[in-house]
């Protein structure tokens, strides 16, 4: 009978469950956070690729259909240029192409989004935050992003609105974009 009393019963104390509860809490409130960021830059990658895509698509039109001044022609390129055009991550890309006096194509620009779903920058015109486009200040390559540049065609970072900056967090305002010339 005494060995019966002195003998342990197995099992966890209720401290010791409440310390491993808010351990697991502690972990998944780090790793939570970082693993929304990891969603975000991927979509923003994918977004990268798809408007490379895009770009290629929109030079081999011009090739075929030289145009004179600003247009924009994403519903022609399917499916002869690119067997289906992109879903955009955040809302729908926007192409905008102009070429001088010949129809020489002379730049590109091609704009979602961006993490925080609302349009910020306008390709012909002005932009959400007052900026206005410089088709002379083209830049190759991607805008926004943690690879590309942060002022582009004239249209800077302005408040919630201009380019995506990575810096701010993955919701921060701004489209993200590729450009050509």
């Amino acid at each position: 009978m005494l060995k019966r009393f002195l003998k342990r019963k197995k099992g966890f104390t209720l401290v010791e469950l409440l310390i491993v509860v808010a351990i697991i809490g502690i972990l998944a409130g780090i790793a939570i956070p970082n693993f929304m960021g990891a969603r975000t830059k991927a979509k923003v990658a994918r977004a990268f690729a798809d408007m490379d895509a895009i770009a290629k698509a929109e030079q081999m039109y011009y090739m075929d259909h030289p145009t004179v001044g600003y247009t924009d022609n994403l519903g022609n390129l399917s499916p002869v240029y690119i067997r289906t055009l992109p879903t955009a991550p955040w809302g729908v890309y926007r192409v905008g192409i102009t070429s001088d006096s010949v129809g020489v194509h002379v730049a590109y620009a091609i704009v979602n989004n961006g993490p925080d779903a609302a349009s910020d920058v306008t390709i012909n015109g002005t932009s959400s935050g007052g900026e206005t486009w410089d088709w002379d200040k083209a830049v190759i390559g991607t805008i926004g992003g943690s690879e590309g540049a942060l002022s582009a065609y004239g249209v800077t970072i302005s408040g919630d609105g201009g380019w995506y900056n990575p810096a701010n967090g993955p919701k921060s305002g701004g489209d993200i974009g590729y450009g050509g010339g």
